[in-house]
């Protein structure tokens, strides 16, 4: 059975004659007493104390615990933003390579349809260009017959073949019909 410091300030010891002096023990089992309690408040403080830290270091662990899932659910937040980052990445770059195919592909369209566009309108300056060309000659071989029918003209004018005695003598001849000479007097 376990000794509590008040079962020994309690304890009462049975008398003899020339045995211990009842003052003294009494004296003793005080101070035993005394010394008894101050050790199991020592140890209640300690065991209180202990307590505490076991209670503290449970919280802490809890703590620790908490802070360990929380940073274990703050990782798995961070892993799938990576991941959804690099879908993303991708998903953008995919993206950016169909959109700059798609402009080749357009560029490429739109030079087509300019070169057939420059070759029609090549052709249709071809085309006028030969047109006018051979206008050309028309009026070239026109404008030469023309010439040529000039120069015959002109190279059978009388004014081109007569002496100019002659045209000089019709001249005189219808003056003289006109208008009287002075040798004859005015009458004829």
């Amino acid at each position: 059975m376990p000794l509590f410091p008040l079962d020994i300030k309690h304890q009462e010891f049975s008398g003899q004659m020339f045995g211990y002096s009842k003052k003294e023990v009494r004296l003793f089992l005080d101070q035993v007493a005394s010394e008894l309690e101050d050790l199991l408040n020592k140890q209640e403080k300690e065991l209180a104390r202990r307590e505490q830290m076991q209670y503290d270091v449970k919280q802490e662990a809890v703590s620790a615990n908490s802070a360990v899932e929380d940073l274990k659910r703050r990782e798995e937040l961070i892993s799938r933003t990576l991941v959804f980052a690099e879908k993303t990445k991708a998903d953008i770059v995919a993206n950016a390579r169909k959109e700059a195919e798609n402009i080749i592909h357009e560029a490429e369209l739109k030079a087509k349809r300019a070169i057939n566009e420059a070759k029609q309108h090549l052709g249709v300056l071809e085309h006028q260009y030969l047109s006018l060309k051979e206008q050309k000659r028309q009026f070239l071989l026109q404008f030469q017959v023309e010439l040529q029918t000039f120069q015959d003209r002109i190279s059978k004018d009388p004014l081109l073949t007569k002496t100019p005695d002659k045209p000089e003598g019709e001249f005189k001849q219808i003056k003289e019909e006109i208008a009287p000479s002075p040798a004859t007097g005015g009458k004829e």
